[in-house]
């Protein structure tokens, strides 16, 4: 007599139902061989990708000064991308890789990047008090020509920082009253031992940006700033945990793509073949006569 289908026995005589595949029990049983397959590759493909994900270290920037800090993190031997920043639209973040976030961030600060805007003269009059006071207005207009100065030092190359403070007097209402002279004094920051302006070339940008100063009415400070060790550059580069020389940056990664897609369709493969080989010992064991 056959056994009762929906039982096992335990009997040495009968034989019992074959153990599920292991794919059946990772994968689930109603998975054919194909999905399987998929998902395994997309896996490992998953895998492979978190060590080569970009990580934004700087956003919201304009077309100027995205430039300066792929310029200033290129000079580091750090390879950096744009990507429209979602969060502000016409502007730029900059991404970088996980592992290089550090000497990214290391090299940035060296070179006092991102810069701050400071105030133009459009910018600053015009805000305030409804009626704002004739000494509210000259302040405004003091600092919106030390913002116009400061921004034209820090487009000369090798300037990382510039501070311009003006003194400049209100005017008398007296006729034939001497015009008080007013005063400035200018703190640059420049990159190396060496400055790029010379303080005379400050002297005359500050004092011909202003109405009544002369240039021996302008103090230059000068301070050298030194390369931080963090980012001191480098002739290799990092692929995920591997640092390579530059020039093999490309063909390491090509290399890793190929063998990662090599091992996700070994692995298919294997998975294929196992669920077959499976299938194929279950019909035999079904097949198998019942001894009497």
């Amino acid at each position: 007599m056959a056994p009762f289908q929906g039982y096992e026995s335990a009997s040495p005589l009968m034989p019992s139902r074959p153990p599920a595949p292991l794919t059946k029990q990772l994968f689930g049983a109603r998975l054919p061989p194909s999905r399987r397959a998929h998902r395994a590759a997309t896996a490992l493909a998953f895998l492979a990708g978190l060590g080569a994900c970009s990580v934004p270290i700087a956003g919201a920037l304009d077309d100027a000064e995205v430039n300066r800090v792929l310029v200033a993190l290129d000079r580091d031997n750090i390879d950096a991308t744009r990507e429209p920043d979602p969060s502000a639209e016409g502007t730029w973040r900059v991404e970088v890789a996980r592992e290089d976030v550090q000497r990214a961030l290391s090299a940035m600060q060296g070179e006092e990047l991102p810069r701050r805007s400071p105030p133009s003269v459009l910018d600053a009059v015009g805000k305030g008090s409804l009626v704002p006071s004739e000494a509210a207005e000259s302040a405004q207009l003091a600092a919106g020509i030390s913002g116009d100065l400061e921004r034209s030092l820090e487009s000369i190359e090798g300037v990382l920082s510039s501070r311009v403070h003006l003194s400049v007097p209100a005017p008398s209402l007296l006729r034939d009253s001497v015009p008080p002279r007013g005063s400035a004094s200018v703190l640059l920051e420049h990159r190396g031992a060496t400055p790029p302006i010379s303080a005379d070339s400050v002297q005359r940008l500050v004092a011909g940006g202003v109405a009544g100063l002369l240039p021996s009415d302008v103090a230059v400070v000068m301070v050298p700033r030194t390369t931080f060790a963090g980012s001191v550059p480098s002739d290799f580069a990092h692929v995920g945990p591997i640092a390579v020389a530059r020039t093999s940056v490309k063909r390491l990664q090509a290399a890793l793509v190929v063998l990662v897609a090599l091992v996700a369709l070994l692995a298919a493969a294997t998975l294929v073949l196992y669920s077959r080989l499976s299938r194929a010992r279950a019909e035999l064991v079904r097949e198998a006569p019942v001894p009497r």
